[in-house]
């Protein structure tokens, strides 16, 4: 790692709610893994100050900051609502940051760097702090681009919640094109060809490798359950998510699983996905399944990341690891199914960034029929080994030292930008 002397301290940005309060816990979005690794990273370089964790909280008339330790992490919580003045908010993201810079007294000198994990807040940012940003959430012109408005509204939520993140990324864009000391950390081509595509300098911007590496621990099981499913499966199709919204698409899997279960095909599918909370959306997931076939299905709630690696590698003499989504900015989970060597398949779509490191035939067209075709094929094929050739060849291109390598590159040219933009 570098000398923490040339880097600018950082105070890493996230929602209150998708920052677990410990690393055990399972991650409620793809970006707390991201945001966790990049902390971890920054920690290690002496160049980690602190989390701010923004809630809204409808009905204050100013933010308010409070301390936390979420994990041993220092944190400060800011309390706000759009509904604020713009300037009230970008005063206390600047008090909370000089603050978290104040009180790591042995992290790394200089004006704090704020890093965004979503352009959320980006256009409140503090003008006179340097920042970057990685837009983990799904763009949402470019989405409502490629699909229909129904689709995008539900995707988005309801017509109210897509309008107000459309305007929320279009401030934050706008902040981010006019401003010189905004930069970029990049974490798919995918979000690279969107904001070139919209004017962003390319100087501007590092692209780092995602920071996936399966867990090493092997001591933690399966639950029972789910442990008796897979191994009574002769082939098992399974998907994990964070959330089972719109842009996972997993109806797609369950239609595609009772096309296989007409056809003759034994097998089973294993949907993890959601909170405990969301009974409903999975029964509703199940509407159209045949009472014959019901006994096939096994869906269940999220797993912390040592429980679903310890799926994964339960899973991979039987298993193939089906990412469905519509829409994804990167796409950790089948990343991290196909790294543990869980022969997996993604749809062959431009959104799903996480397709580009696959090859050919762990592709499918995005319909039944395109994922039944393909699960046919293999069901003949030895996924030990299949799991195996391809877990050999993502290593090529992703690992948590790869990551921790390009973050810190790129931390430390945005530093040495930083440093050098004149005082406001």
């Amino acid at each position: 790692m570098p000398a923490k002397g040339n880097l600018l301290p950082a105070v890493l940005v996230a929602n209150n709610h998708y920052l677990p309060r410990s690393r055990g816990m399972a991650a409620p979005v793809g970006a707390t893994s991201f945001a966790l690794e990049a902390a971890a990273c920054l920690e290690e370089a002496g160049a980690f100050s602190g989390f701010i964790l923004y809630s809204r909280q409808e009905g204050q008339r100013t933010p308010t900051l409070h301390s936390v330790t979420r994990d041993g992490l220092p944190c400060l919580v800011m309390r706000f609502n759009f509904s604020m003045h713009p300037a009230d908010i970008r005063s206390a993201l600047s008090s909370a940051a000089m603050e978290l810079t104040r009180r790591a007294t042995d992290t790394a000198t200089g004006p704090p760097m704020l890093y965004y994990q979503t352009d959320t807040l980006l256009g409140y940012h503090p003008s006179h702090l340097p920042a970057c940003v990685t837009h983990h959430g799904p763009f949402f012109d470019d989405f409502a681009e490629q699909f229909s408005e129904d689709d995008t509204f539900q995707a988005f939520g309801n017509p109210e919640k897509a309008l107000h993140i459309m305007r929320r990324q279009e401030l934050g864009l706008a902040e981010l094109l006019a401003a010189r000391h905004i930069f970029v950390i990049q974490h798919s081509r995918m979000q690279r060809d969107y904001l070139v595509g919209r004017g962003m300098d390319p100087a501007r911007m590092r692209e780092v490798s995602p920071p996936i590496g399966p867990e090493k621990d092997r001591s933690t099981r399966p639950a029972a359950e789910i442990l008796n499913f897979i191994e009574s499966a002769q082939l098992a199709l399974c998907t994990a998510v964070a959330r089972l919204d719109h842009f996972k698409n997993l109806d797609l899997l369950v239609s595609a699983g009772t096309e296989l279960m007409d056809r003759g095909l034994p097998v089973k599918i294993l949907l993890i996905g959601g909170d405990e909370s969301d009974n409903v959306r999975r029964t509703s997931l199940l509407r159209d399944v045949p009472a014959r076939h019901a006994d096939r299905f096994l869906l269940t709630a999220r797993l912390a990341k040592a429980e679903l690696y310890s799926v994964f590698r339960t899973a991979r003499r039987r298993t193939v690891f089906v990412c469905t989504s519509r829409y994804e900015t990167l796409g950790i989970t089948p990343l991290e199914a196909a790294l543990s060597g869980l022969s997996t398949v993604v749809p062959h779509s431009r959104p799903v960034e996480a397709a580009r490191f696959f090859p050919p035939g762990a592709t499918f067209e995005p319909t039944t029929n395109g994922l039944v075709t393909l699960i046919e094929q293999l069901a003949s094929v030895d996924l030990l080994k299949r799991g195996a050739e391809l877990n050999t060849l993502l290593e090529g291109h992703i690992s948590v030292p790869r990551f921790r390598r390009d973050l810190i590159r790129a931390w430390r040219s945005f530093s040495e930008m930083g440093r050098s933009l004149p005082q406001r």
